[in-house]
């Protein structure tokens, strides 16, 4: 297959910019091949615009032929009746490595041909409806013509996605209206269309001043001039005039910059650090910098309102594992529904390289004796449990080398359990570290523990409390169904919640009317099987590292060897804290033993509970589900972000066993004190000013946003508080609030602070725009930009916050921060 060269800049210079372009960049996985360089160029486009053969794989693995081919002017390509648009793929991955290929290679290929067939092979992966991982995957000829089809994908992608920028949007707006220059009216809608609006008079005002030839239309150039004048941040004038020179108002020189940066941002510059950074933003004078250079620093992604450290493995991993939260899964397989949603392996690969350290397997009975992974007693499709690992091998490690947790839930016979004992040992192997013995006193450390895969289930054991196969529960208590609170209608959906607790209540009358049926049956026959179904085969049982055991005592956990470990639901967990246990008691216990927590299994839309009481009573593993997109995950997000997105993070002096020690009394969140560990006595933020804040996703009639800033603070009882702006009418292109909010902290240490911004519609509901969060103690000092998150967890283009933030410490004085580089 030969391809003519063929001018690509010119096809995508007029991509759209929509929500679906909101998207990390695009990622080649060549594992196993040598081909891990990126293209840096590719010519020759011509055959795939008009289009080619190529086989693909389909839903009933079927090798069928396909045209193949890109539009380059609606920015997608085509493959038979399917339309992806570039912004929305993801991945292209070489080899057989998805979940349809698996099925395809077990259904129809011979196994002597499967490596031959692998290296012709390749997958796009890209996010469908409702934020679903989807893939095509396809089969070459030959494996040259596979190299061509990936490097021109790959690089046709890559330059739409380029195309994404701030003028390259605009640009495509004004050019829809097919003229060389706008009018008043034509720059108003415009306006509106990047989701500013205001009254004619002060438009008016403001084209005057870029007006170049006074004919009171604009040209893109002075349009881009007006654009530069409405996104200014008046408060940053204020503050630069603080700091220039009465002879020199539109510049800072070196030594107030070095002012600037102790007095306002609480760090230490050096003379030479400072005129790094002024010879980086205004190379013509590097001893002073002007209005718009030092507003693009601060505005940059050098003054993110978190450390620097944060985004790199900085947290001493030389403590035992179960020193650390671990970011955790629940029900990993599952794209959407608890009941009825799509059970798939690149769920595994979604959350695993999101930074994900435990995933969850929920294994069953195979009629053909290959176990499958499912949620039982549902309508979730299946997967073969020999897939999964495959697929969870190839990735576990391409964004933390730190060890990754098997959690199984096993439904399986004995015989089953002994076929995913083969299949464990066959693929992960050496992966699989030597158990601890029953005599052991401390986990490995983190360090050591370093590409191992880590099984948890139950062992063989003679004790009376770890007799049950299964450890988790997901019964529902049709005698109390669930709130709306307690299910899983989003808060933006509040107003459907009389229909959906029509729905649940419909949906426990089935359940309790098929129990009702259960128990009718022969009760003989059932207590057979359920002792049949009870055994644990020695073969799996030898591979298990963290033994699931039930509760009794914390005394009797802490006597036990840190092989054994616990599984609450989030209920149990409120038990915590409602007088039931002692909270220092379960702080005791998660210092030596590893903690799982799980959702109810009333939470069928893969709804999410708060993970901070768990956090901080110490719990490591507090699952929840990835696939769902609401505060519990956006404060996940913000406790994983540290520590270099890892997985794992240091539990604060608090947590950790040496506390008691140190201060002659153990640490209890649930008393309203101040801890000695804490950084911070309280957190003042300034809410100052946004710019370019997308419209509401579901918006069909193109209004401008209403927005509003909502600043919540998380941690242990005392610690919960929020505070919410006004509300800015009729702006999304730069809203100023200049609002202040003050939050006293008994423990920074276990913190997080959440800012979400939304727009409140004509129906008084709050439509989220995008969110942020991060742990207290690594936000930095002084005049910071925020950059929002999306559904999918990714930075949305263009969008930020500015903030200023003042910490105050123990001595109620202003804590001074180092400058890391």
């Amino acid at each position: 297959m030969e391809l003519n060269p063929v001018n690509v800049e010119s096809m995508v210079e007029n991509q759209n910019f929509n929500i679906n372009s909101f998207r990390k960049p695009l990622v080649v996985d060549c594992t196993g091949y040598d081909e891990s360089h990126k293209i840096k160029s590719f010519h020759g486009l011509d055959h795939l615009v008009m289009g080619i053969e190529v086989n693909q794989i389909t839903s009933k693995c079927l090798a069928k032929i396909r045209k193949f081919s890109f539009n380059m002017h609606r920015h997608h390509f085509v493959c038979h009746n399917k339309r992806v648009p570039f912004s929305q793929i993801d991945e292209i991955r070489i080899g057989q490595k998805t979940n349809r290929f698996n099925n395809f290679q077990t259904k129809c290929l011979p196994e002597h041909s499967r490596d031959y067939a692998d290296v012709k092979s390749f997958s796009v992966i890209y996010i469908g409806q409702r934020h679903t991982v989807k893939s095509l995957d396809f089969i070459c000829e030959t494996e040259a013509e596979r190299k061509v089809l990936v490097s021109a994908l790959y690089y046709t992608v890559t330059n739409a996605k380029a195309t994404d920028n701030e003028m390259g949007f605009v640009k495509s707006e004004f050019d829809k209206f097919g003229k060389e220059s706008l009018n008043l009216n034509e720059t108003k809608k415009l306006l509106e269309m990047l989701n500013y609006s205001t009254n004619s008079e002060f438009l008016n005002q403001m084209i005057s001043m870029v007006d170049r030839n006074d004919d009171q239309n604009l040209d893109f150039i002075e349009f881009s001039d007006l654009l530069h004048y409405l996104r200014a941040r008046p408060e940053l004038k204020l503050l630069m005039e603080r700091y220039s020179q009465p002879d020199q108002p539109t510049t800072i020189t070196v030594q107030k910059l070095i002012e600037f940066f102790r007095n306002e941002q609480h760090e230490e510059w050096s003379e030479a650090q400072v005129h790094e950074l002024t010879s980086k933003y205004n190379a013509a004078d590097p001893n002073s910098i002007s209005f718009d250079h030092f507003e693009n620093y601060l505005t940059s992604d050098e003054n993110l309102a978190v450390h620097p450290k944060v985004r790199q493995m900085y947290q001493d991993t030389n403590h035992p594992i179960s020193h650390y939260w671990i970011n955790s899964s629940h029900n990993t397989y599952l794209s959407g529904h608890q009941l009825k949603g799509h059970s798939s392996s690149e769920m595994y690969l979604q959350t695993l390289k999101s930074g994900c350290r435990c995933v969850e397997l929920d294994v069953w009975d195979a009629p053909d004796g290959e176990p499958m992974i499912f949620h039982g007693n549902t309508l979730t499709s299946q997967i073969k449990f020999s897939h999964v690992l495959e697929t969870i091998k190839s990735s576990a490690f391409a964004t933390s080398p730190y060890p990754v947790i098997l959690s199984l839930e096993v439904h399986c016979s004995e015989e089953q359990q002994k076929v995913m004992a083969h299949h464990l040992v066959t693929i992960l192997g050496e992966m699989l570290p030597p158990v601890l013995d029953d005599n052991a006193k401390v986990f490995p450390t983190l360090e050591q523990l370093k590409y191992k895969f880590l099984l948890k289930f139950k062992r063989i054991s003679s004790n009376p409390h770890d007799q049950d196969v299964t450890d988790e529960s997901d019964e529902y208590d049709e005698e109390n169904p669930p709130s709306f609170e307690e299910t899983d209608a989003h808060p933006e959906e509040e107003h459907k919640k009389h229909s959906i607790r029509g729905v649940l209540r419909s949906g426990f009358s089935k359940i309790k009317s098929l129990k009702d049926r259960h128990k009718d049956k022969d009760s003989a026959k059932e207590a057979a099987k359920k002792k049949e179904k009870g055994k644990i085969a020695v073969e799996l049982s030898n591979l298990i590292y963290l033994s699931s055991s039930n509760f009794t005592s914390t005394d009797e956990t802490i006597a036990r060897s840190p092989a054994y470990m616990h599984s609450f639901s989030e209920s149990k967990v409120k038990e915590f804290y409602s007088g039931n246990f002692d909270t220092c008691s379960g702080i005791h216990m998660s210092q030596t033993h590893m903690i799982r927590v799980y959702p109810r299994g009333t939470r069928f839309g893969s709804s999410n509970y708060d993970p901070l009481p768990s956090w901080v009573a110490g719990f490591q593993l507090v699952a929840l589900n990835h696939q769902t997109s609401a505060e519990p995950m956006w404060l996940n997000e913000g406790m994983f972000e540290d520590n270099g997105c890892s997985g794992y993070v240091l539990k604060p002096t608090s947590l950790l066993p040496s506390w008691s020690s140190d201060h002659g009394y153990p640490y209890d969140p649930s008393v309203a004190m101040r801890y000695p560990g804490s950084k911070f006595t309280s957190v003042i933020i300034e809410i100052l000013s946004a710019r370019q804040l997308p419209k509401y996703s579901k918006t069909t009639k193109g209004e401008v946003i209403d927005p509003f800033v909502t600043i919540s603070i998380h941690g242990q009882p005392g610690d919960q508080a929020d505070y919410k702006t006004k509300v800015i009418d009729n702006n999304g292109f730069n809203p100023y609030w200049g609002e202040t909010c003050n939050f006293p902290l008994y423990n920074s240490q276990v913190g997080l602070l959440l800012i979400r911004v939304d727009d409140k519609d004509s129906l008084g509901r709050h439509n989220r725009i995008g969110h942020y969060a991060t742990r207290l103690e690594n936000l930095r000092q002084g005049y910071r930009v925020i950059r929002l998150r999306n559904d999918l967890g990714n930075v949305i283009p263009l969008c930020t916050l500015l903030v200023k933030i003042t910490l105050i410490d123990e001595e109620n004085t202003y804590r001074s921060t180092p400058l890391v580089q």
